[in-house]
């Protein structure tokens, strides 16, 4: 990450702490978990939420995703505007993920073949989360995943959630590398 990159994001955390909900961004070791987890390949869709600053967004087109194939969603407009500028041939879009299925369907998407999330899931609360995290499913073409992480022993989704929208969680990897240590988890939705 550039120091103009740690720059931004230190300023955007200093002016909101609660939404920007980390100290720092996240790591390589992390960031390339991601997008092992998102099953990434040139031709896969891929929607982010909460990419920040954008190191899982570098990891998953280091993984290969094509810019044409990567939408992201971020709330904050500073960061909007300095992932358009880093990323171009992706779309870049300035709004909230509860809004995911309108957004995607207004940029000409059906679905996709994985969510990646990072934003604070297990912080939010439950009707914010539950909105998130249905949109997002709603947009998975099936077999699709979502991908979240987080920084606790637990899955990052509401447990009665979880059963609510059927869904099967994996812890895919733990990174003990990263700043503090997180854990990567995949969802799918049961048959």
């Amino acid at each position: 990450m550039s120091l103009a990159d740690r720059k931004l994001f230190v300023e955007r955390w200093l002016k909101s702490p609660l939404k920007v909900a980390s100290v720092t961004p996240s790591g390589t070791d992390l960031c390339r978990a991601m997008a092992r987890a998102a099953g990434i390949t040139p031709s896969r869709r891929v929607v982010e939420l909460g990419p920040g600053t954008g190191p899982v967004t570098a990891a998953l087109r280091a993984h290969g995703v094509a810019p044409e194939n990567l939408l992201m969603i971020e709330l904050d407009a500073a960061f909007a505007g300095h992932l358009a500028a880093i990323h171009p041939g992706a779309t870049v879009v300035q709004g909230d993920a509860t809004r995911i299925q309108r957004i995607i369907h207004d940029h000409g998407w059906s679905d996709c073949d994985s969510v990646v999330s990072g934003l604070p899931l297990i912080a939010m609360p439950l009707p914010v989360q539950a909105r998130i995290v249905r949109g997002a499913f709603s947009v998975l073409a099936p077999g699709g995943v979502f991908v979240q992480f987080t920084y606790g022993p637990f899955a990052p989704i509401n447990p009665e959630l979880i059963r609510r929208l059927r869904l099967k969680p994996h812890r895919h990897s733990w990174i003990a590398r990263n700043l503090p240590p997180a854990s990567v988890w995949t969802f799918h939705r049961l048959p």
